[in-house]
């Protein structure tokens, strides 16, 4: 017997003897009443009620009320404090199903097959209830979608949460100021995608609960102008994320209709996140008339074109965040988008990069991609004055083959923007270009650009990329030699 198993035994019988002593003004462990579960007050039983984990679960709580006629009368009268829902979807017999439950639970309708029934007559039966739906989450086809239009034309008073996208955007029905009953005044979270609904200003502004708002996909039917929608955002005074996403560039404002410079801001005062996708020109008015002081992360992605003219949007980062508080910063090549993303790192064991601003470009040609990230950086070059670290990264097919797709000037360009950069990582299939193009940075022009640049990561070079980034590190050592205070460093995997 070993040593450990030899010692634990007496402590163990010690343990016991102690329990087992009575006290003179004490009786023993017997001196304890037992107590079971059916002696418990009807408020514990509550309070244990709602410590049950239901995992997402509507029908959580059907196994409680058949315990017993007691617990179910707990049940029963608590549904608020529970949290009681009657979860319903394309196989739920409604009609009975209702008639069997109390008319105190809310109805949560959830369907996320795409194939629903044609008629939906379980889906359309719940809906009718429209005082009782809490919650409907539905992802259904345009044919189902009209049916389901025609029984929601009546407001929905306890409605909280409201999500509906459907398969075909392009025959999608269009939404009239009628949905809803044009009032859904508990409402907290609208998630629509593909569907149009030109009158969506008419409603948010007896949406005083918002707090969540993702229109996705938007058709061009469903267009709303940008004056618009920042009218019918004021109202919303809770809401903390709203994005907006145009399906094409046909999301592009009336010219006629841009914006005097003069115009009296809104002020959204508890939005922390925004994003858009479509026409820079309609996220240029938006934000011309709307001012967010909580703002934390402004996500955009612009269709491709030939110049971006963003005034207004300058003007929105310089109204959010003060000039040059960035210290990192992300360009990011995909096959159909590039990507700069600036914000902050997390320090050792935190949670990574933290993105404040992020700019998208829809293209899919590596020149062009180079081209519109050379004219973003040139307009938030402000933004990027401190930046300290940057990292740039790939996923884009083509680099493979770089040869073909150097351009030199347009690089030397987006490397003007980080004027404070100390630290630049490179991938292995951008080695070659980027050492391509610092071979402008050379003889006299060597400090025309990335002035500060410290350290220059380098991952598995090629032979070639070595080859190719020489004359660029011979040139920058020879400067440091002379005495500029910046120390150059290449390292190498």
């Amino acid at each position: 017997m070993g040593r450990g198993s030899y010692t634990r035994q007496p402590i163990i019988r010690h343990r016991k003897a102690r329990i087992n002593q009575k006290r003179p003004d004490q009786g023993g462990p017997s001196s304890f009443p037992r107590v079971t579960i059916g002696s418990l007050p009807d408020n514990v039983l509550l309070d244990i009620f709602c410590q049950i984990p239901v995992y997402g679960s509507p029908r959580w709580w059907h196994a409680l009320v058949h315990v017993c006629r007691r617990w179910r009368f707990i049940v029963f009268e608590s549904p608020i404090r529970l949290d009681l829902q009657l979860g319903c979807n394309a196989n739920t017999p409604v009609k009975k199903t209702l008639d069997v439950w109390p008319r105190t639970f809310p109805i949560l309708i959830k369907e996320s097959r795409s194939r629903l029934p044609l008629s939906g007559a379980n889906i359309i039966a719940a809906l009718e209830h429209h005082d009782r739906v809490s919650e409907i989450y539905l992802y259904t086809s345009s044919t189902v979608l009209k049916r389901l239009y025609r029984v929601m034309k009546k407001p929905y008073p306890v409605l909280t949460y409201l999500r509906l996208y459907i398969s075909n955007s392009k025959s999608a029905p269009v939404l009239r100021d009628t949905f809803l009953g044009g009032s859904a005044p508990r409402l907290e979270y609208l998630y629509l995608k593909g569907i149009p609904f030109p009158a969506l200003p008419k409603l948010l502004p007896f949406c005083h609960d918002l707090v969540n708002v993702q229109l996705w996909k938007i058709p061009n039917t469903g267009y709303v102008s940008p004056e618009a929608m920042a009218t019918a955002l004021s109202a919303l005074t809770k809401l903390e994320d709203f994005l907006i996403h145009f399906e094409s560039p046909a999301s592009r404002p009336n010219p006629t209709n841009r914006p005097p410079s003069s115009l009296t801001r809104v002020v959204l005062p508890s939005l922390t996140s925004l994003e858009f996708h479509g026409a820079s020109e309609y996220f240029e008015d938006l934000v011309a008339r709307i001012n967010t002081p909580a703002i934390i992360t402004v996500e955009t992605s612009f269709f491709n074109q030939l110049d971006f003219d963003i005034p207004h949007f300058l003007q929105f980062i310089s109204r959010t965040w003060i000039l040059g508080s960035f210290k990192d910063a992300t360009l990011y090549f995909e096959e159909r988008n590039v990507y700069i993303r600036v914000g902050h790192r997390d320090p050792p064991g935190g949670e990574g990069f933290r993105i404040a601003l992020s700019i998208a470009i829809s293209c899919h040609a590596l020149d062009w991609q180079v081209a519109c990230l050379a004219q973003i950086c040139g307009k938030i070059s402000p933004f990027l004055s401190n930046v300290e670290r940057l990292l740039i990264a790939t996923r884009h097919p083509v680099f493979s083959d770089w040869k073909d797709y150097v351009d030199n000037p347009q690089w030397v360009e987006i490397f003007h923007a980080f004027s404070a950069l100390q630290h630049m990582e490179i991938p292995p299939r951008l080695g070659g270009i980027i050492a391509s193009a610092l071979q402008e940075l050379i003889g006299e022009r060597v400090m025309d650009a990335l002035p500060m640049l410290r350290h220059l990561y380098l991952p598995r070079p090629s032979e070639s990329t070595q080859q190719a980034i020489e004359p660029f590190i011979s040139s920058r050592q020879r400067f440091v030699f002379l005495g500029h205070k910046s120390l150059f460093k290449v390292v190498e995997e």
